[in-house]
C-alpha cells in the first residue's frame, strides 16, 4: 500500500475536546532527592485533586548552601509542569529551601510566565495551616542539622509562633529522611511535648515519610499534627477555595474545621 493507498485507507473522523476535568490541577516543582511527598499525596489527592509535577536538582547535604542554590532551577522545573494546561495552584515542595530562599523569592520563581496563579510551598503552608488550627505554641520534629533548624526557629518566632520544643535528627544527607521510623518520630514527640503547653506539632521536611503516620500520632498524644505534606496539599487547595476532605489524616484534612 502506498501513501496514496493509505489515505483512502485511513478512516478521518472528528472530535470536540472534552472539557478539563472538575478537579482542583496543582502543578508541583519537587526535588530528585524527595522520597516521600509523592507517596503521601498518594493518599490525600483522591478525586479532589489532580497533580502535575516535576522534579529538579538538589545537590545532596543539608546544607544552606544547597537548599539557597535550589532556586536557580525552580523557574526552569515551574515552566515543565502541564506544558499546554493552567494550572490552579504552583506549589514547590521543600521547606527548608522556602525558608533559606524566602517565600517571596519562591513565589516570583514559581510563577515566571504565570503571574496570575496562586503559589504556596511548606513553610507558607505550615503557617497558615498553624494560624487554621489556632495554635499559638508549636513543637517542631525535625530531620535537619543545627545550621538550618536556626533559620526555621527564627521564622517561626518571627511570624509570631512560641516554638516551645525542638526535636533534631541531625541528618545531613537528604537520602536518609525518608528511612525516619515510627519509634523516631514518637521519641521525639515525647521529647518536645514534656512539658506540655503544646498546640501543635510541626514534622517539618517534604521527605519525611508522616502522613500515614499522622493520625496515629495524634490519636497517641492528643495533639495536633501537621507534616510538611499535609500542610502543602491543605494549603494547595485552600489557595482555590476548596476544602481538602482526607478523613484519617489528622484534624487539618479532616474537613471538619
Amino acid at each position: 500500500m502506498n501513501l496514496e493507498q493509505f489515505h483512502e485507507f485511513e478512516v478521518r473522523i472528528g472530535f470536540e475536546p472534552a472539557p478539563r476535568p472538575e478537579r482542583v490541577h496543582i502543578g508541583l516543582v519537587q526535588l530528585a532527592n524527595d522520597h516521600s511527598l509523592e507517596t503521601d499525596w498518594s493518599h490525600l489527592l483522591r478525586e479532589q485533586a489532580s497533580l502535575f509535577s516535576t522534579r529538579i536538582f538538589k545537590e545532596n547535604g543539608m546544607t544552606p548552601e544547597a537548599l539557597d542554590a535550589v532556586a536557580e532551577s525552580i523557574s526552569d522545573g515551574a515552566a515543565l509542569v502541564g506544558d499546554g494546561l493552567s494550572m490552579d495552584v504552583m506549589a514547590f515542595a521543600c521547606t527548608s529551601a522556602s525558608i533559606l530562599i524566602g517565600e517571596n523569592k519562591v513565589s516570583k520563581l514559581l510563577t515566571k510566565g504565570r503571574e496570575v496563579t496562586p503559589t504556596t510551598n511548606p513553610w507558607s503552608a505550615a503557617q497558615a495551616a498553624f494560624k487554621h488550627l489556632g495554635a499559638k505554641n508549636v513543637a517542631v520534629f525535625s530531620p535537619y542539622p543545627t545550621d538550618v533548624n536556626f533559620p526555621l526557629y527564627e521564622q517561626l518566632t518571627n511570624a509570631g509562633f512560641n516554638v516551645v520544643g525542638l526535636a533534631s535528627l541531625g541528618i545531613i544527607d537528604d537520602n536518609m529522611i525518608h528511612k525516619v521510623t515510627l519509634e523516631t518520630f514518637n521519641e521525639g514527640i515525647e521529647k518536645i511535648t514534656k512539658d506540655g503547653n503544646v498546640d501543635v506539632i510541626f514534622m517539618s521536611c517534604t521527605s519525611l515519610r508522616a502522613v500515614e503516620r499522622i493520625q496515629h500520632l495524634e490519636n497517641k498524644y492528643g495533639i495536633p499534627i501537621v507534616s510538611s505534606n499535609s500542610a502543602l496539599f491543605w494549603h494547595s487547595m485552600h489557595l482555590c477555595g476548596k476544602k481538602a476532605v482526607c478523613p484519617g489524616y489528622g484534624k487539618l484534612l479532616s474537613g471538619d474545621i
